[in-house]
């Protein structure tokens, strides 16, 4: 009986396993082969070189430059689009037409694609763009969103939080839904204030949602690549590069597809050291909390 149930437990799980393997295992394995050689994606021979392209790696401050910005990029969305996922969600809990319709407004962005909402916003506050059109008819001076390492940081973020900010209310909402209601009740009857009550019952209680908020944001800022890519082509003079844009340029820009393959291998290290680090350590938060 053992064995018949482990049999058809490995016969549901084959299709997942199959595509796991086909579309994760073998092009990481694949990366990781090229990454050893000096290979320009097209040439039909090609050198070893071993650790070479890691070497170079490490010296190359253009790649160097992309980590730093997608870690303060990365840690600055996921504080943001946390934080204001939570102010939203606790305005957004409570019944009513109105406030479906506010929740119908904060989740339409998703329903978008990275690329759409890119080229939307480029349009939009470029220099030349709508903005900046119709500012000079309000009395205000044109704005140059892209022109500085700063400022188009936070633009990029800023389009992101739009983008993602739905997805962040509807996981808080599900978790405010899930407060038992006899806590809050007896907090009020033992004289919490709405603010104690938020900090030692709601919040407390919300640890789960938090932790999938907070790896997602993570895990979506170390692989941005499509906003950059259509909105600031990771201008101005390559301070706004992400490792991904990095890889991606290194690859079909510079035909250096080997070099390009051990940047993509720094970058699974780095988000699997980093989204493994937090998972554990939230994981941990949750178990203390709960």
């Amino acid at each position: 009986m053992i064995k018949r149930e482990t049999g058809t437990g490995l016969l549901l799980l084959s299709p997942g396993l199959i595509l796991y393997i086909g579309f994760m295992i073998v092009p990481t394995l694949t990366c990781l082969y090229y990454s050893l050689y000096d290979w320009d994606g097209f040439s039909e021979r090609y050198g070893f070189v071993g650790l070479g392209n890691y070497a170079r790696a490490l010296t190359d401050h253009n790649f160097l430059q992309s980590i730093e910005f997608t870690l303060i990029y990365t840690l600055l969305t996921a504080v943001l689009i946390n934080v204001l996922g939570l102010g939203f969600a606790l305005m957004l809990n409570r019944q009513g037409w109105l406030t479906r319709i506010y929740r119908s407004i904060f989740f339409f962005p998703l329903l978008l694609s990275a690329v759409v909402v890119g080229f939307l916003w480029q349009t939009i506050l470029n220099y030349n763009g709508v903005l900046n059109a119709i500012l000079p008819k309000i009395g205000l001076t044109e704005v140059e969103f892209f022109s500085d390492r700063y400022t188009a940081m936070m633009t990029l973020a800023g389009i992101t939080i739009w983008h993602s900010l739905g997805f962040v209310i509807v996981l808080y909402l599900a978790g405010l839904q899930g407060v038992p209601r006899d806590l809050m009740e007896a907090s009020l009857i033992d004289g919490a204030t709405k603010r104690q009550m938020f900090w030692n019952v709601t919040f407390p209680m919300l640890a789960p949602s938090t932790t999938m908020n907070i790896i997602f944001a993570i895990t979506g800022g170390m692989k941005e690549y499509d906003k950059i890519a259509t909105v600031t082509r990771g201008g101005p003079a390559g301070r706004t590069e992400s490792m991904a844009y990095r890889v991606v340029n290194e690859a079909f820009v510079s035909n250096h597809f080997s070099y390009a393959s051990s940047l993509a291998m720094y970058m699974l290290l780095m988000v699997m050291v980093i989204s493994i680090s937090c998972t554990l350590y939230l994981r941990r938060r949750e178990e203390r909390i709960l």
